[in-house]
């Protein structure tokens, strides 16, 4: 009797066909991104000692801050995402955590020895077109949106910074909301004063099309045990005049309501890239009037080589003059003019 031949399945086979029998998942798997930025500059300083004398060291890097962090993300099915940010502050030269906090104040609370996760902490969901919703320690609007007219964003040096000061750079207990449409986008946050660090609110939007960014911004802080509100506005642009070369400026206005303390800061930047080298000048001031009126006036040179994608080295020249009665800066022991130089190197992993 003769018949078909029976074949019989290897093992292999039989793991094909049962894999393929299996339902397909529309959700990806969660992912961790362990990161990371070391950033350290070699200092030399007048006026920066003690007596007003000449002061060199070593600091954590100029423009962005020494980092390490955590990043994931889930996706949820349709235009649904949840993510989460940890990230953690510090300072190369000694290894300690950076962002410290005297005492609370204006959407912040005391961190005398700094934070874990200083940076930044947050949980977030995202829903496509209806919006990203983050809720914890972020970064303010007015820092986020005055970084578009900044060359290197807003630096991480208080010696190379105008806005930072007045505007703060991070706040706790915040909640916020961005949406974006096609070129335009739009945010808005309330930080939760929680009794003791001071409640704000700040809404911001920018426009990106072509060789044009403009960004503008308004935010109210409250101190704490509200005894002092202080009004921020900011407006500025970036323009890509050719292909290497890139125009920034910028302007913030802000008032204290019960000192009366009024600042007006102009900042402006012209940025060349050629190459592995990128050359930028900047310039600004900030005037001071109501209270300890008088003036700061800054500039710096910055010259950046790109070693690789994730390494380079880089040198900065600068100039702070304090004029009046203006408040000295902590970097500064001696009224007048400053002279600056740096040395950094920074890798990204």
């Amino acid at each position: 009797m003769t018949g078909r031949p029976m074949h019989r399945l290897t093992l292999s086979q039989a793991l094909m066909a049962s894999l393929c029998c299996l339902p397909l998942w529309s959700r990806a798997e969660p992912g961790v991104t362990i990161y990371g930025l070391l950033d350290t500059t070699l200092r030399y300083a007048t006026h920066a000692g003690a007596g007003g004398r000449h002061l060199s060291g070593m600091n954590d890097g100029a423009f962005t801050g020494s980092r390490l962090g955590l990043r994931g993300s889930e996706d949820l099915g349709g235009d649904l995402k949840a993510f989460f940010s940890l990230e953690q502050g510090l300072d190369p030269s000694a290894g300690t955590l950076t962002q410290i906090t005297p005492s609370p104040n204006y959407g912040q609370s005391a961190a005398p020895a700094g934070r874990a996760f200083g940076r930044e902490a947050l949980i977030g969901l995202s829903a496509g077109k209806a919006g990203t919703l983050t809720l914890g320690r972020q970064y303010t609007l007015a820092n986020v949106y005055s970084s578009r007219f900044r060359p290197n964003a807003n630096p991480n040096q208080e010696v190379l910074a105008l806005l930072v000061g007045h505007q703060l750079i991070r706040q706790d207990n915040m909640v916020k909301l961005a949406v974006e449409a096609g070129s335009f986008s739009a945010s808005a946050s309330r930080t939760l004063g929680e009794g003791t660090n001071g409640a704000s609110w700040a809404v911001a939007g920018a426009y990106k099309a072509g060789v044009l960014d403009l960004a503008a911004y308004a935010a109210a802080m409250d101190s704490a045990g509200r005894s002092e509100t202080r009004r921020i506005n900011g407006l500025g642009t970036a323009i890509q005049l050719t292909q290497g070369l890139k125009a920034y400026v910028g302007t913030m206005r802000r008032r204290d309501r019960v000192s009366g303390q009024a600042n007006d800061v102009w900042v402006a930047a012209l940025s060349y890239a050629a190459g592995s080298f990128v050359y930028t000048l900047s310039g600004g001031e900030d005037r001071q009037r109501g209270v300890f009126e008088g003036s700061r006036q800054l500039g710096w040179l910055h010259l950046d080589y790109l070693l690789s994608r994730r390494t380079d080295v880089y040198a900065v020249i600068d100039a702070n003059r304090i004029t009046g009665a203006y408040p000295l800066p902590a970097f500064m022991t001696r009224r007048g003019l400053q002279r600056g130089a740096e040395l950094g190197l920074r890798h990204r992993f």
